[in-house]
C-alpha cells in the first residue's frame, strides 16, 4: 500500500470516529461536526472523499440516534440545512488547503461556525410557524438561536472555540500519521 493511500485510510478513519462522537454526551452544539468537514475538505486529496466523508459520517450518526432515541432526533425539518452547512464547511476547508493548518483553524473555524449557526437557524425560521415570515421573525428566530446557549455555555464556545478544538486535534491526528506512515514504508523499504 502507497503511503497516501494509508495516510487516507487512516485519515478516513480518524474523521469517521471523532464525527461520531456526536453520539457521546456533549453540551448543544458542542461536537465535532463542523470541525470534520473542515479538515477532511483541506486534508482529504480527492475531492469527492473529501465531500462524502463528513456527509457520510453525519448520516451513519444521525440513523444511530435516531434508532436509540427515535426518529426526531435524526430527521427533522432542517436535516437539509444541517447537511448542506457541513457541505458548505467542506468546501470551506478544501479552499483554504493551500494555508497553513493554524490559518484554517482560526479563520476557517470562525467562517464555517457562524455560517453553520446562520444557515441552520434560517433553517428553523423559514420551516416553522414559531416565527412570522419577515426580518422580524428572522432576527426573533436568531435571537432564540443564540439564547438557547444561555444555559450550556455560548456561541463563541460552543459553536466556535469547539470547532477549534476538534480541528487542532485533527489537524494533530493528521501530523501524527502522516510521521508514522511514512516511518513504516521507509522501514519496509529498507528490509
Amino acid at each position: 500500500m502507497n503511503t497516501d493511500k494509508l495516510y487516507t485510510n487512516s485519515m478516513l478513519a480518524v474523521i469517521i470516529v471523532t464525527a461520531l462522537t456526536r453520539l457521546t454526551p456533549h453540551w448543544p452544539n458542542f461536537t465535532p461536526v463542523v470541525a470534520v468537514a473542515l479538515v477532511g475538505g483541506a486534508l482529504l486529496s480527492k475531492r469527492w472523499l473529501a465531500s462524502i466523508t463528513p456527509l457520510a459520517a453525519m448520516v451513519l450518526s444521525d440513523l444511530a440516534l435516531g434508532l436509540v432515541y427515535g426518529d426526531g432526533w435524526a430527521w427533522h425539518g432542517t436535516t437539509l440545512y444541517v447537511y448542506g452547512s457541513v457541505a458548505l464547511a467542506t468546501f470551506i476547508g478544501w479552499s483554504m488547503r493551500n494555508t497553513s493548518p493554524m490559518r484554517q483553524t482560526l479563520v476557517g473555524g470562525i467562517l464555517a461556525s457562524v455560517l453553520f449557526f446562520l444557515i441552520t437557524n434560517f433553517g428553523v425560521w423559514y420551516g416553522s410557524s414559531m416565527y412570522s415570515q419577515d426580518l422580524s421573525g428572522l432576527t426573533m428566530c436568531y435571537a432564540a438561536g443564540l439564547a438557547f446557549y444561555e444555559n450550556s455555555g455560548n456561541f463563541l464556545l460552543n459553536g466556535v472555540v469547539s470547532t477549534w478544538m476538534f480541528m487542532a486535534a485533527l489537524f494533530g491526528a493528521s501530523a501524527l500519521i502522516r510521521r508514522r506512515v511514512q516511518r513504516a514504508v521507509a522501514q519496509r523499504s529498507t528490509h
